[in-house]
């Protein structure tokens, strides 16, 4: 398997409209905190939607979210969220996340921030609220259409395996 290049370190304050009547964030929340997170990387990656779209004329747009819940998480949590891609062929992208609860001051959420790939280290089991990959595509803008990631922008996100 090929390491990524690096992940991103992201925080959010759960807020009252995203949880539920037992008082814990709604399972659908998770996917947009995992999309923003996912687009949040590429950009600090150097490929936001609109270079993407003038350079390369597609996109990448989810195809299949695989999200396994550990634990709820309440309003006024902070959730460290966790992202980085761990392979790309063709036209599809992997991406793995994990989000677990921090403690702080929920209105004074720390800095997202860039690390290395390598530096993936296992949060604390008692911290960890959800893990899950999505599926991306890379789909043409103009065809809507999957077409093949250009091996730069895979060169931006992957290392090369080492022979």
């Amino acid at each position: 398997m090929t390491a990524p290049v690096s992940a991103l370190r992201t925080f959010v304050r759960v807020r009252f409209q995203e949880c539920d009547p037992l008082g814990h964030v709604n399972n659908a929340v998770y996917i947009t905190y995992l999309e923003q997170a996912a687009i949040d990387h590429a950009a600090r990656a150097g490929w936001p939607a609109d270079r993407l779209s003038r350079e390369a004329g597609a996109v990448f747009v989810a195809r299949r979210h695989d999200i396994s819940y550990h634990r709820p998480a309440y309003e006024d949590d902070i959730l460290e969220i966790l992202t980085w891609p761990d392979e790309m062929s063709g036209a599809r992208a992997y991406r793995n996340y994990r989000v677990s609860r921090i403690e702080g001051n929920p209105y004074n959420l720390p800095a997202s921030i860039l690390i290395d790939g390598a530096g993936l280290a296992e949060p604390a089991p008692s911290s960890l609220i959800v893990s899950g990959r999505t599926e991306w595509a890379f789909v043409d803008t103009g065809r809507g259409r999957p077409v093949r990631i250009p091996e730069l922008v895979v060169r931006d996100f992957l290392k090369e395996p080492k022979a």
